[in-house]
């Protein structure tokens, strides 16, 4: 980046962010994705994977001590089950989107085009770039204040019900329906994995996630709104 382009990236974070960075180094390698090929003065191919194993830790460390101390009454099984809809790859996305930080992103695909684990695992690396940069201090009160309060609606996101594998299996146990998930990893190197939904013996839809529990979920996602135009983001609405 030259002098020119790094002036433009600390106004456009500030402008995003709500501050203005200290070292910019940062903030330029959370958003190269490791689909583009980018070398530094030592010649040394750099992304943000590390920035993102970072932020991604940084992230449920602070949002499990925030909910812990906000649902004093709550037992672990309630504040795991909270923590996970908070950072799954599809709500990450969704803050990625908010915060307006996709036109950073440096990748093969369009701004356009960002697939959901793209957008989510740049806004972790964006995570453990403030932390480098900010320290842990502001890093938390950045989450707990821009993220867990301006953006997120926690009594929302406790009142939607998540386990769509759930629901889908008890809907096909009233209909006496078979279910079965294929699931597989597809992308060694993005490491995603792919879910096939098949109801009856027949291919019904399909998910994509990081790990097989997210894909299962999403496809099971896409079956019951498939099933029911009124199963919105997870609430059992009646028709």
């Amino acid at each position: 980046m030259d002098k020119k382009e790094i002036k433009k990236l600390k106004k456009g974070l500030k402008k995003t962010l709500g501050f203005k960075p200290k070292n910019v180094c940062y903030y330029q390698k959370a958003f190269i994705h490791k689909s583009v090929i980018f070398f530094n003065k030592e010649n040394q191919q750099i992304n943000n994977e590390r920035l993102e194993f970072l932020g991604d830790s940084i992230l449920d460390s602070i949002i499990s001590e925030y909910l812990f101390n906000k649902f004093k009454n709550q037992n672990e099984g309630f504040l795991t089950k909270t923590r996970s809809k908070v950072v799954n790859s599809k709500k990450l996305a969704e803050i990625a989107k908010i915060l307006k930080i996709l036109q950073f992103i440096k990748t093969q695909n369009s701004s356009d085009n960002l697939t959901e684990n793209i957008c989510a695992d740049t806004f972790e690396a964006l995570i453990g770039a403030i932390f480098l940069d900010k320290g842990f201090k502001f890093t938390k009160k950045f989450i707990i204040k821009k993220i867990l309060t301006e953006i997120i609606d926690l009594n929302s996101i406790i009142e939607t019900e998540t386990n769509h594998k759930s629901n889908l299996i008890e809907w096909a146990q009233k209909e006496y329906y078979s279910v079965f998930f294929e699931t597989k990893e597809f992308n060694l190197d993005d490491k995603l994995f792919v879910s096939k939904l098949i109801i009856n013996k027949e291919e019904f839809s399909e998910g994509y996630g990081k790990n097989k529990k997210e894909a299962e979920q999403m496809a099971a996602y896409k079956a019951l709104t498939k099933i029911n135009p009124n199963y919105n983001n997870g609430k059992k609405n009646s028709d």
